[in-house]
């Protein structure tokens, strides 16, 4: 009967801390993509609602970032554009974002074009904050050009 009892609150045990350990939310934290959700007015529809993924890489908080090529200035958003030299500058990843032949690749370091180049005096620009959660800003690069001139 003891024996009975033992393995009775041996296996009570092990089933709860095994419900347990699936309910800490556990896995890889970039598996659960945080989701938004803005309620807008429209004449049309009430309480209308619109489902806004953001990006793995956004900080929880508000941040000023200083990148160390220009460690004088602030930026409050995650992308840099320089138009002269077409590439970016992901302030939350810390990399370089430019094209290499016919593909946009990430890099630590800046395109071969820029290498002898002081890029904090280049005229560059903050794109929108709407295009903050976008990962792959370069598909609007056509867009940039165009928006972005170089002086």
């Amino acid at each position: 009967m003891k024996n009975v009892f033992v393995l009775m609150i041996s296996s009570l045990l092990l089933i709860t801390n095994l419900g347990l350990a699936q309910n800490r939310g556990g896995g890889h934290p970039h598996q659960r993509a945080k989701v938004k959700v803005v309620t807008t007015r429209s004449p049309q529809r009430l309480n209308n609602r619109v489902v806004v993924r953001r990006s793995i890489y956004r900080p929880e908080k508000v941040v000023v970032y200083r990148p160390f090529w220009a460690p004088r200035r602030a930026y409050n958003r995650r992308w840099v554009y320089f138009p002269r030299h077409n590439f970016y500058w992901d302030n939350w990843r810390q990399v370089y974002v430019y094209r290499n032949g016919s593909v946009w690749i990430y890099n630590a370091a800046p395109p071969a074009t820029v290498v002898n180049v002081n890029i904090e005096n280049e005229k560059h620009y903050e794109l929108k904050v709407d295009e903050d959660d976008i990962d792959d800003v370069y598909q609007s690069n056509d867009a940039h050009k165009t928006d972005y001139k170089p002086e």
